[in-house]
């Protein structure tokens, strides 16, 4: 008696695993095209005050519920900052912070785009209409910073602006002040124009981990193969195949194709009455 049929969805398992191997397949795919939200970050600070004599409120910084996450105001100076001041010496290149009050803007991991909001929120915190815009934009291994401060309309002698940036790699070339090998400081003179530069070499954090994601998927496909091999195997179709038996028409049909063969080729008609069963007994 023939086995019975395995149940239809056993045999449905090999084919649902390997779909949904192959959907996760496709998910880890998406990890290796480079990504538009995750790239280059900056960080620093930025300094704005003013001589108590522009006006009764210091300046302060109009940080947006977006960036609130990214960006922390303190007050200028704070005793930290006076500290850092007395060790400071007047220059005639800039304006000396000392006797200025104002706001400290502290902003850690922004993305190139949050950066180029930053230049806003600066101007925001100006008075008289001066405006400064920042941009960073990448081109292979280098990252190019770029900045304008208007300063016109600012009196020299009132107001000190600092802007530091913290680059992901080494500066390589820059019309700032370093401040270590990742950092540079511009302190635009109030009441000139000011332009901001920097090239900063270091290899881009959205490619970067291309390769190990590479082996990874590849590894991840052998992975899906072997797996849907062996499933099908395990689960393969084992049900006996069911053959008709021989019946007395068949036999008679043999003998018919024995005899017409026998009078076509006479030399085969000794051999196949030998081998030849003999009718059984009516």
């Amino acid at each position: 008696m023939p086995s019975l049929p395995r149940p239809r969805a056993a045999r449905r398992y090999p084919a649902l695993f390997g779909v949904v191997l192959l959907a996760l397949t496709g998910l880890l795919s998406g990890c290796m095209t480079r990504s538009e939200t995750v790239g280059d970050q900056f960080s620093g600070f930025v300094i704005v005050a003013a001589s108590p004599e522009t006006g009764p409120a210091a300046p302060a910084f109009d940080v947006p519920a977006s960036l609130a996450g990214a960006i922390r105001v303190t007050p200028f100076p704070n005793e930290f900052d006076s500290s850092d001041q007395k060790q400071q010496a007047p220059d005639d290149q800039q304006a000396s912070p000392l006797g200025k009050v104002g706001s400290r803007l502290t902003y850690t991991d922004l993305t190139a785009g949050q950066f180029s909001q930053l230049g806003d929120i600066i101007s925001s915190a100006l008075d008289a209409g001066a405006t400064i815009d920042l941009s960073a934009t990448r081109s292979g291994d280098i990252v190019r910073m770029r900045g304008a401060a208007t300063l016109t309309d600012l009196a020299p002698t009132m107001y000190y602006v600092a802007i530091t940036v913290d680059f992901a790699g080494p500066v390589v070339a820059t019309n700032g002040t370093r401040a270590g090998e990742a950092s540079v400081t511009w302190t635009p003179q109030p009441g000139q124009t000011a332009e901001f530069n920097a090239d900063v070499e270091y290899a881009d954090p959205a490619t970067a981990a291309l390769p190990s994601w590479a082996w990874f998927l590849v590894l991840v496909c052998l992975a899906i193969v072997v797996t849907v091999a062996a499933l099908a195997y395990r689960f393969r179709d084992r049900t006996a195949r069911y053959a008709a038996p021989r019946t007395a028409s068949t036999r008679g049909a043999k003998r018919r194709h024995t005899t017409d063969r026998a009078a076509t080729d006479p030399a085969e008609t000794t051999a196949t009455t030998d081998t030849e069963e003999p009718a059984p007994a009516e």
